[in-house]
């Protein structure tokens, strides 16, 4: 009983600290740009492509600007993963595959993310040591992987057993949001706090952070009529998520900032943005569909003015006494 009013006493101070980092962030961005057009104005783009691919899908990067994600494959049949490390892009299709994707990557190189068998059904796949090898998560008859953690080399993501009920994964640990009809789980951060979606009785999508205790809170979302889905996909030790949503017979479309906060993020000129990860210096990797029709990858880095670097690292000290239970 301790432990449990120690985790929940945590989490309200977690949640009201977001609440103020949120403030200050959110208004100190605001006052640096004379015409604000919202969060993407906070930040530089580049776009990532490789000559002759038409269709390339970043969804993973590392902290040293290598890539990862999804391209069609050379006769356009099926899609593909591919990596984009040092300059060097490789395409990877799991034998017998449907759809190889690759949604993790870690600073070692390796990459991960699940490929679609003949069947349709989805098994994890990892790329290690320049090998593809098949992970099922125990019990599912359905395993995909979206996180990799560098820190401690824990696999994150979603399993479905055979009664069709999914639910989120982190290394061996299950993640079961109370009440939800589906919960989805995309990262773990370097202080074992998992990120990520579930879906409650009336299919409503929500964010949710839990706790290494195993403590969940709930975050609030932006309010998106006729939403069909939200997926929260990151959240580094300065404590800005990454998160994507869409409206039915709408576009994906990115949210970026303190996941209290969170602050739609377009890149310049895009049809649709979709952003995947969040790096620990705060840049946001994804893909977008240019006027064209294209699919480019990008990488968007932030200018954070020197009050806010200060904030966030006060942020980050903070985070670790509240979580040195």
């Amino acid at each position: 009983m301790q432990n449990q009013i120690k985790t929940s006493f945590l989490f309200y101070i977690f949640t009201l600290f977001l609440c103020l980092t949120s403030f200050f962030i959110t208004n100190t961005a605001a006052q640096a740009s004379d015409e604000p057009v919202g969060i993407s104005a906070n930040y530089t783009f580049e776009t990532i492509d490789v000559p002759g691919v038409d269709f390339l899908a970043v969804t993973a990067s590392s902290d040293f600007e290598d890539y990862a994600g999804n391209t069609p494959s050379a006769d356009g049949e099926k899609m593909v993963a591919f990596t984009l490390i040092d300059g060097v892009f490789e395409t990877y299709d799991f034998p017998d595959a449907k759809n190889t994707y690759f949604y993790a990557l870690g600073n070692n190189g390796l990459a991960a993310g699940h490929y679609e068998d003949s069947d349709g059904l989805f098994h994890g796949v990892i790329l290690e040591n320049g090998e593809l090898r098949q992970y099922d998560f125990p019990g599912a008859i359905e395993t995909e992987i979206y996180g990799y953690s560098d820190s401690t080399g824990v696999l994150t993501g979603n399993w479905t057993d055979a009664s069709g009920v999914r639910r989120g994964f982190s290394g061996e640990t299950i993640i079961e949001f109370p009440g939800a009809s589906e919960t989805y789980a995309d990262f773990v951060s370097s202080l074992g706090n998992v990120v990520g979606s579930y879906v409650n009785a009336k299919g409503i999508y929500h964010a949710y952070l839990r706790g290494p205790g195993g403590s969940f809170a709930t975050l609030d979302i932006p309010e998106i009529p006729n939403q069909e889905y939200f997926f929260l996909h990151g959240i580094n030790d300065a404590l800005v998520a990454v998160g994507r949503a869409k409206a039915v017979d709408g576009v994906p479309i990115t949210f970026v900032g303190n996941p209290v906060a969170l602050q739609e993020f377009q890149v310049p000129g895009a049809v649709s943005t979709e952003g995947w990860n969040i790096n620990q210096d705060s840049s946001v990797v994804g893909h977008y569909t240019s006027a064209d029709g294209r699919t480019h990858g990008f990488i968007a880095r932030p200018l954070q003015p020197t009050a806010v670097r200060h904030l966030l690292t006060l942020t980050i000290r903070l985070r670790v006494l509240m979580f040195r239970v």
